[in-house]
């Protein structure tokens, strides 16, 4: 009887290998440090690992804006692409190629991962499959709606006032990609925030143009 050892290489079974995590992504797509990364290239980075990967790398960069100016209008726009096909029930993500060919200078990432790293090690440290009916295939549209609305306040040329939502949403990204139903709460608590917060200031600002109105009318 032929020995088990003397299968060929190829039909033996592999052992598991764990995914890639997506801080060490980050980091490979910020080295070297010359030369750009595009938006297109950012997805097929990601590969399999789809819309909870890409809303977490495309909502990581708002957290530190002032690093790269103009940064949450071109982050919101695939944020909102994105957040849109999860809304459909997409199978896979998809950008225009005019986005997608969008750069960005990998000196400018290098930075930015070498400021996050730490931390997103130590928040993916934490993650863990739980409360699985939070983040199934069913409650992803209602994901998507909620990364909407946040990455339309990201969208915004407000100063400052990307920080809150672009956590909302890599916190929802984290969690479809970890199955980590704890963590959809923690970002839908986040949403409520937002929602508080803009509508506020939403309200007062008409309040003032009403006030105005009634002085000047």
């Amino acid at each position: 009887m032929e020995s088990v050892t003397n299968a060929p290489v190829s039909l033996m079974r592999r052992p598991h290998q764990h995914a890639e995590k997506l801080s060490d992504i980050l980091d490979r797509l910020a080295a070297p440090e010359t030369g750009s990364v595009s938006m297109t290239d950012v997805i097929a980075a990601v590969g399999e690992r789809s819309f909870g990967a890409l809303l977490v790398l495309f909502a990581i960069p708002n957290l530190f804006a002032a690093i790269i100016p103009g940064l949450s209008i071109l982050m919101g726009l695939p944020l909102m692409l994105l957040s849109l096909q999860l809304v459909f029930a997409a199978r896979k993500p998809w950008l225009p190629p005019r986005l997608g060919r969008v750069d960005i200078r990998r000196s400018d990432l290098r930075r930015l991962a070498d400021k996050v790293g730490p931390q997103l090690r130590r928040l993916e440290r934490g993650l863990k499959p739980r409360l699985l009916m939070l983040t199934a295939p069913w409650t992803e549209r209602v994901i998507g709606t909620a990364c909407l609305v946040l990455a339309v306040f990201v969208f915004l040329p407000i100063p400052f006032a990307n920080l809150l939502p672009s956590i909302g949403i890599m916190l929802y990204g984290f969690a479809l990609l970890e199955r980590d139903g704890l963590l959809a709460i923690v970002a839908t608590a986040v949403t409520v925030s937002c929602l508080t917060l803009f509508g506020s200031v939403a309200f007062a600002f008409a309040a003032a143009i009403g006030h105005a109105i009634q002085q000047f009318g």
